[in-house]
């Protein structure tokens, strides 16, 4: 008696083979989205000192830019401002961790570099001066920035 083996071998790979297609199907990891640098942001600061019956208070309007960038490559940037501002640079080493202060400058008008050692850096902008407020430019770049003119007015 000849007995018919197919739908047992069907049994047996249609498992094998749907799992082959749906692992076809996975899209891979997509790319970390590259940025055509340089890149310009405007970033909005305040500061403002209120005095009242309890003392005084300051209300203040820091701004954050987080930057994914690759570690051990140099990133420049420059600050232009209409005010005196400071701005403190954070390396986040993962989620969770806490950040390392690496570097902290204060002007109206600056370009430098870092070499980060993690893929995240953090930008924290802040008036410097009591009753202060104005759009700064923050510009990044994968090579050198030329220093900021600025014009003054007498």
């Amino acid at each position: 008696m000849k007995t018919n083996h197919l739908p047992r071998a069907l049994v047996t790979t249609l498992p094998i083979l749907s799992l082959l297609a749906l692992t076809a199907c996975v899209a891979p990891t997509p790319p970390r989205p590259v940025v055509a640098y340089p890149v310009s942001y405007q970033v909005q600061i305040a500061n403002t000192q209120v005095v009242s019956a309890d003392g005084p208070q300051n209300l203040s309007n820091n701004a954050t830019q987080d930057v994914t960038v690759d570690p051990g490559k140099t990133l420049y940037y420059q600050v232009v401002s209409p005010i005196d501002v400071t701005l403190s640079l954070y390396e986040l080493p993962s989620p969770g961790m806490p950040s390392a202060r690496i570097a902290q400058m204060q002007g109206t008008t600056f370009t430098s570099s870092i070499t980060p050692s993690t893929s995240v850096v953090r930008f924290v902008f802040s008036a410097s001066q009591a009753n202060s407020s104005g759009n700064l430019r923050f510009t990044l770049s994968d090579r050198p920035i030329a220093a900021a003119v600025t014009s003054a007015t007498y």
